[in-house]
């Protein structure tokens, strides 16, 4: 099994990249956050791989880092989620963000991902929240750890942005980019509607 190819990039492809080792073109299936992370005029790039076997095909799976692999390995232990499901989740959130919902048990953002529906997003809580319940990211610049009484607060204002036509993963991004600890959800939803209404104008 491989643990990592370290090469040259020769071609992308929409989830894919094309890495040259030694005279050897490998096709590797790749998320969206590690595919932006990669350039063709990087030089040598390592990926850390995950090799999957079925009857009928092998595939080769890609990560910028052992975490991001670490935790597709451990999406795929659940039953019912598969590479394609967890390559999904992998491309549709950072490994902090995720983390952070896993750690706060927010199946409303989990399911936001494709292919997962609330039941879903719980059945992954409920297996991987213990092991990343101490992984909780720092927010912007602060070195402060998001506690639950602020996780409670972005997502109430989240949801409120909901109920004004946004939909709940729009509404935490527009959250998470101008929260400061201490807003109220009042200034949170007054600040994210004015810097929306700046952005698109």
């Amino acid at each position: 099994m491989y643990e990592y190819l370290k090469g040259s990039i020769k071609d992308f492809y929409e989830d894919k990249v094309v890495l040259e080792c030694g005279d050897i073109g490998y096709l590797i299936t790749v998320s969206a956050m590690t595919l932006k992370s990669l350039s063709q005029d990087a030089g040598q790039t390592k990926i850390y791989i995950h090799q999957h076997i079925r009857e009928d095909e092998m595939t080769l799976y890609g990560f910028g880092d052992k975490q991001e692999r670490k935790l597709f390995r451990d999406l795929i232990s659940i039953s019912g989620i598969g590479p394609k499901v967890s390559i999904g989740i992998l491309s549709s959130f950072t490994f902090d963000k995720f983390a952070s919902y896993l750690s706060t048990g927010d199946e409303k953002a989990i399911s936001t991902a494709p292919g997962i529906g609330k039941k879903t997003a719980n059945r992954i809580i409920l297996e991987l929240k213990d092991k990343y319940k101490n992984i909780i990211p720092t927010h912007g610049d602060s070195n402060d750890v998001i506690s639950t009484t602020t996780t409670e607060i972005r997502k109430e204002a989240a949801q409120a942005l909901e109920s004004l036509g946004y939909s709940y993963s729009e509404g935490l991004d527009m959250v998470d980019r101008i929260f400061i600890d201490g807003m109220t959800i009042e200034d949170i939803i007054k600040k994210a509607l004015s810097s929306s209404a700046f952005a698109t104008s």
